[in-house]
């Protein structure tokens, strides 16, 4: 008995030993960084990239999680990286005209070089409208019958020069003729004669000392001191603010509207700031949509309801190739269509929520 004791002691001992041999003890890591910000983007294991400060706090999260050591990918913040677009295009034309932020149209030699295009332009993509080019835009009819009165104003051309126009007329007119390089009024005489910007002293205390002032547009403005007034003037010498009391501008109430229109159906047609056209029960109820939101005036466009918007005509006859491209939904979240013919149908039958391209694969989840 006293035997059998002493041998599962040792047992108990050796089993005690081997399993304290066996977990190792959890690495010391050394987190003494510098609070120096020279950013190194890595890749997790999860595929995801990462932000660390500098070299060192990424050794530090190496060292703290050994078996999901992230990969350096470049010595800069993730965010700064430039996307890998793959330009192999094909030389076939096969246009199609996509929809700039600008709002203008761009015709793409065919559907590869616009993912191109947005690959290399992820804050500024074009979003694809329809098949072929884009229709041509008819150059304006300018109005060129101004008079030979000398009256001069000095305009700033989009490449920063100054130019002196004989007047606004003419002015005008070059706009016209160049409606994506407009040149806008500086003032109201040749560029000879404009005086250089004064230099204003903006070293204005924080003293909350509030005035109110009226400005050119009739509006009241509160500024935190005199002396921020008079920098204000000093910048704009031709739209100066006149002081009408020491203390905040009181504040502007809010319209009273009148809401009691009739029930007669004599419907208008109204366009909207968004360009949406709407159609109203009669002019009173247009009169209070407008005393309701006086920064955003809906314009009579005709008497009667508005004339529906048809519905496009979309091709759906899409072959049953798996071809699976990645899009991203207006949602902000991704979906994967099973060609790039299945997503055109979406688009054309989803004209103001268009899903644009992320990448020619399914969507990863």
């Amino acid at each position: 008995m006293q035997f059998s004791t002493i041998i599962s002691l040792t047992v108990v001992a050796s089993m005690t030993i081997l399993s304290t041999m066996a977990a190792p003890a959890a690495p010391v890591c050394n987190k003494a960084c510098t609070k120096i910000y020279k950013p190194v983007c890595a890749k997790l294991l999860s595929g995801e990239n990462k932000t660390f400060p500098n070299v060192c706090e990424m050794n530090v999260f190496n060292c703290e999680n050994p078996t999901n050591k992230p990969a350096l990918v470049a010595e800069t913040a993730c965010e700064d990286i430039a996307p890998k677009c793959n330009k192999a295009c094909p030389k076939i034309y096969a246009p199609v005209c996509a929809k700039l932020l600008s709002g203008e149209s761009k015709t793409f030699g065919n559907k590869c070089t616009l993912d191109v295009y947005n690959c290399e332009n992820p804050t500024a993509q074009a979003q694809y409208v329809v098949n072929g080019e884009c229709p041509a835009t008819p150059a304006p009819v300018c109005n060129k019958a101004c008079t030979k009165i000398y009256k001069p104003v000095c305009a700033k051309l989009q490449s920063g020069e100054s130019k002196t126009f004989g007047n606004s007329c003419e002015m005008n007119v070059f706009n016209c003729e160049n409606p994506t390089s407009l040149a806008t009024l500086v003032a109201e005489s040749a560029c000879e004669d404009v005086k250089p910007a004064p230099v204003c002293d903006k070293a204005c205390t924080r003293e909350y000392k509030p005035v109110c002032a009226k400005l050119q547009s009739g509006e009241s403005k509160t500024f935190s001191n005199a002396c921020t007034l008079r920098v204000f003037n000093c910048e704009n010498p031709t739209a100066l603010a006149e002081v009408v009391s020491n203390g905040e501008c009181p504040a502007t109430p809010a319209p009273v509207c009148k809401k009691a229109c009739t029930n007669m159906y004599a419907p208008v047609c109204a366009k909207l700031q968004s360009g949406e056209s709407k159609t109203f029960s009669n002019a009173c109820t247009l009169g209070v949509f407008n005393c309701e939101n006086p920064t955003a005036l809906a314009e009579v466009v005709s008497n009667g309801e508005c004339p529906a918007t048809p519905a496009p005509t979309c091709k759906k006859a899409c072959n049953k190739m798996y071809a699976p491209v990645c899009a991203k939904l207006q949602s902000g979240e991704n979906q994967t269509f099973a060609n790039k013919c299945v997503l055109e149908v979406f688009n054309c039958e989803n004209p103001t929520a268009l899903a644009t391209v992320v990448s020619e694969t399914a969507c990863k989840n």
